[in-house]
């Protein structure tokens, strides 16, 4: 069972953007012949994980897990990012980055560091004190974790769906083109800034509709109003209360 993290414990979502997200935007950006080329590109964006890895393995005596989900997840991508890729395989490698980091949420649960508590519940924007007061008996403990839990795969799950929706993307917009050629970069232009569109925003939406899920069922569990759980001060409703 997952438990609550501690300031000790690295932060999920600088573990997630340390190992993954940025080490792919560099891939991304650098792979270019005029920058550093994919080969040199491929081995700046794997420092960050390892780096990290064996930064939190010295401090923290233990295996930070994103340290490898971001090895392996950049040697995917990055590794076939080397190759003279047609139109299924650059399928593959756009599908990658999706399906890791949707991994990321079910597996940061299992290793105890929930990510979906940073990436929805954020202390920035949640009451956690008062939440985590809230829950006084050992069912409410347990339901929380649960829902943790839950809401953890409903994220992983759309991230898949995001994956298989933006490789079918690029076969609709790369199929018949030659790798190298004109077209074909052109192809790859316009299949990322459709996949944000007719991707990137309904994930948004469908991530918003979670939370309010979340919302609602916090407040069921814990018999906060929602100003109260969103609010880390105090809201006119507990001040009028407290007067009273």
């Amino acid at each position: 069972m997952p438990t609550i993290q501690t300031k000790e414990q690295p932060h999920p979502l600088a573990d997630l953007l340390l190992t993954i997200i940025l080490p792919s935007v560099v891939l991304e950006s650098l792979s270019k012949p005029e920058r550093l080329g994919p080969a040199w590109a491929l081995v700046v964006a794997l420092l960050m994980p390892l780096g990290f890895g064996i930064y939190c393995f010295v401090k923290k005596r233990g295996l930070n897990f994103f340290s490898v989900l971001g090895l392996v997840a950049i040697l995917v991508t990055g590794g076939l990012g080397l190759l003279n890729l047609s139109a299924i395989w650059f399928a593959v490698k756009e599908a990658a980055f999706p399906v890791f980091l949707g991994l990321a949420f079910p597996l940061s649960y299992y290793w105890r560091k929930p990510l979906v508590t940073e990436l929805l519940l954020n202390p920035q924007v949640i009451n956690h004190p008062l939440l985590q007061g809230s829950l006084d008996t050992q069912g409410k403990k347990l339901a929380y974790h649960q829902l943790l839990g839950k809401a953890s795969w409903a994220l992983a799950g759309t991230m898949m769906l995001s994956a298989v929706a933006n490789a079918l993307l690029v076969m609709y917009y790369l199929e018949g083109t030659v790798p190298g050629t004109e077209a074909y970069t052109q192809a790859i232009g316009r299949q990322n800034w459709v996949g944000f569109i007719v991707i990137g925003v309904p994930m948004m939406g469908a991530t918003l509709l979670l939370l309010f899920w979340m919302l609602r069922r916090l407040q069921a569990l814990t018999g906060l109003e929602r100003d109260d759980l969103m609010n880390p001060g105090s809201t006119v409703r507990t001040q009028v209360t407290r007067k009273e």
